[in-house]
């Protein structure tokens, strides 16, 4: 199980852009395309747990939610952020879809799979 909401993002589609252009020209194989996506993936949650301060504020219509496997998906309508009490809102004219899950979550999965000793081969 891996979690990969956050490839979706400006940085994940441009990394996974770029490994595909590496794939196509030879310079790396899938086995390291895997381990790259899966490092980038610890390294967000990394730096969103120390970079990220503020908590945002978020008014809006829950039309539905759904948990599977300890990820939760959020669709608001008519949503309505704030990042602090003193930032003007920010209106959005379409839904919202929010991703969420425990990062505690991710790490034991990861060691888990360590602990299996699934080893990948880097070509050089």
């Amino acid at each position: 199980m891996s979690f990969v909401h956050y490839r979706v993002s400006t940085v994940g589609i441009e990394l996974e852009e770029t490994l595909q252009e590496f794939l196509r020209e030879k310079v790396v194989d899938v086995d390291l395309l895997e381990v790259i996506r899966k490092e980038f993936d610890k390294a967000m949650v990394t730096v969103l747990k120390k970079m990220v301060k503020d908590k945002p504020v978020l008014k809006g219509k829950l039309k539905h939610y759904q948990n599977c496997e300890n990820v939760w998906i959020f669709h608001i309508a008519n949503p309505e952020i704030r990042v602090s009490n003193y930032s003007l809102p920010i209106q959005m004219n379409g839904p919202l879809k929010i991703v969420g899950c425990d990062s505690k979550l991710i790490t034991s999965l990861e060691r888990k799979k360590e602990k299996k000793g699934k080893k990948i081969r880097v070509r050089k």
